[in-house]
């Protein structure tokens, strides 16, 4: 950034410099050819007035008195012949240098510059004239001004800006280093608490004191962002503790009665035996790593819904059929309340549904009823699951939607779930534009309710945030 700040600095005073040395440069030349035009007219009109060439040494002041004002210039009067007529110094500009500024009208007056050497120049003026006077005829006048002190003062000028440029670059560099510095020191702190993050340090957080205004936004912007990441990875890390612990319970189930089977020769019953309890293992693992592969999907990946005008009254009823055994055992009634339709993924949405209710029926206390209350909105359709359990405290409400998670005893992994179930039912609901909530008064009840726009989005695919 000082490289840059001094290079268009110097850019400017550069141009700055050209623009002045152009302007001065023609304000002297202006200067300078005002008063030979103005005299070589006068002297272009005097001519038809000479009687004779001798006049001129007859009377030296005729002429002198033109020239007494301007002790720099000198003239010479040329006859058509090429002879000298009239001369008023020693200084003799060679034809060549006059030649080309001989005007082709007899009433202009050309003008041009002369610089017979390095440090030396004339400004030059050349006239035609025409006497009716055979013995004067016609001719040329010329008149030469020494412009050779100005023209030093501009080589001057220009040397000193030369010299100036780059000292004033330099400066102005070293200026815009010690400002950029400053400017950017807030941004060194950021980067140093960026250093400082890792894995182990995320709750590291930029001091705010003496930050710009700026970088006010920044500083805050960075700091949210570690609070992001802290949040999830603490959330990760929760997540990868309980899914390794999920992991490891019908693991270890599964491998110390394998043993204990393969410790000594069993009859064919035993050896059955040990192979259902197995099996039911294995489908736990398998469940598990169903749910995982879904969450996952969700978390990461486009989803594309097949999206269906779906009866949630005859959804309810049909999940109400398929819980009435396990339900019926333990005296628990199944009741489905109002009517609704909404454009959903039908399988999604059962499977939400149905995590909702088989959750609501494993902490239901025997001889209770499980409600399904089903109700239209102003855009929306809600399908909330009510059970007379134990309920929630307000802490427990907070992170019930979260992965294995389980409040007490009464949702113990002997309860026979993952802890995944309402996990799920949020991730279908954020699918499908909408939500999941929970409302419970402790001894009381608990309801869960699933929120969703009753028509679909113009878009057929949601990215799961």
């Amino acid at each position: 950034m000082s490289v840059l700040f001094a290079a268009a600095s110097a850019l400017v005073l550069v141009g700055f410099g050209a623009l002045l040395y152009k302007e001065i440069e023609d304000a002297l030349a202006a200067r300078q050819r005002q008063p030979l035009i103005a005299l070589a007219t006068v002297l272009r009109n005097m001519m038809d007035d000479i009687p004779s060439v001798e006049y001129f040494g007859e009377h030296p002041n005729a002429v002198g008195h033109l020239l007494g004002s301007h002790p720099l210039m000198s003239l010479r009067i040329y006859g058509e012949d090429g002879r000298t007529l009239f001369a008023s110094a020693h200084t003799v500009v060679p034809k060549e240098a006059w030649a080309s500024l001989v005007p082709a009208d007899a009433q202009e007056v050309g003008v041009g510059l002369w610089q017979p050497a390095s440090h030396s120049a004339y400004r030059l003026a050349v006239a035609r004239f025409g006497s009716e006077r055979p013995e004067i005829g016609r001719g040329l006048i010329v008149l030469a001004l020494d412009a050779s002190e100005p023209l030093r003062l501009l080589r001057a000028f220009r040397t000193s800006v030369l010299v100036a440029v780059p000292a004033a670059v330099l400066i102005v560099g070293l200026i815009g280093f010690f400002i950029v510095r400053a400017g950017l020191w807030p941004i060194a702190r950021v980067a140093e608490s960026a250093r400082h993050v890792t894995a182990s340090h995320l709750s590291e957080r930029l001091d705010l004191t003496g930050v710009p205004a700026e970088l006010q936004d920044l500083a805050s912007s960075f700091n949210t962002m570690l609070e992001r990441l802290e949040g999830s990875f603490r959330r990760l890390s929760d997540f990868s503790a309980d899914l390794a612990h999920e992991l490891r319970t019908p693991l270890t189930s599964l491998l110390g009665r394998t043993r204990l089977v393969l410790s000594k020769n069993r009859s064919a019953g035993e050896y059955r035996e040990a192979l259902e309890l197995s099996v039911g293992e294995m489908e736990r693992l398998a469940a598990l790593a169903s749910y995982m592969l879904f969450l996952a999907q969700a978390d990461h990946a486009p989803v594309v819904l097949a999206r269906d005008n779906v009866d949630l009254r005859d959804e309810a009823d049909r999940l109400i059929e398929f819980f009435g055994i396990a339900a019926e055992e333990r005296g628990i009634a199944l009741q489905a309340h109002g009517r609704a339709t909404v454009s959903a993924d039908r399988a999604m949405l059962r499977q939400a549904l149905s995590n909702l209710l088989s959750n609501a029926i494993r902490h239901s206390p025997d001889g209770e009823r499980v409600d399904v209350v089903l109700e239209r909105g102003d855009g929306t359709v809600t399908a909330s699951v009510v059970d007379r359990g134990p309920g929630l405290s307000p802490a427990e409400a907070a992170h019930i939607f979260d992965r294995f998670y389980r409040t007490g005893p009464s949702r113990a992994r002997h309860s026979g779930g993952a802890g995944l179930g309402l996990a799920i039912a949020r991730s279908i609901m954020k699918m499908h534009g909408g939500d999941v909530s929970v409302k419970s008064e402790p001894g009381k009840s608990t309801v869960f309710a699933l929120r969703i726009p009753e028509r679909a989005p113009d878009h057929k695919s949601v990215t799961w945030p």
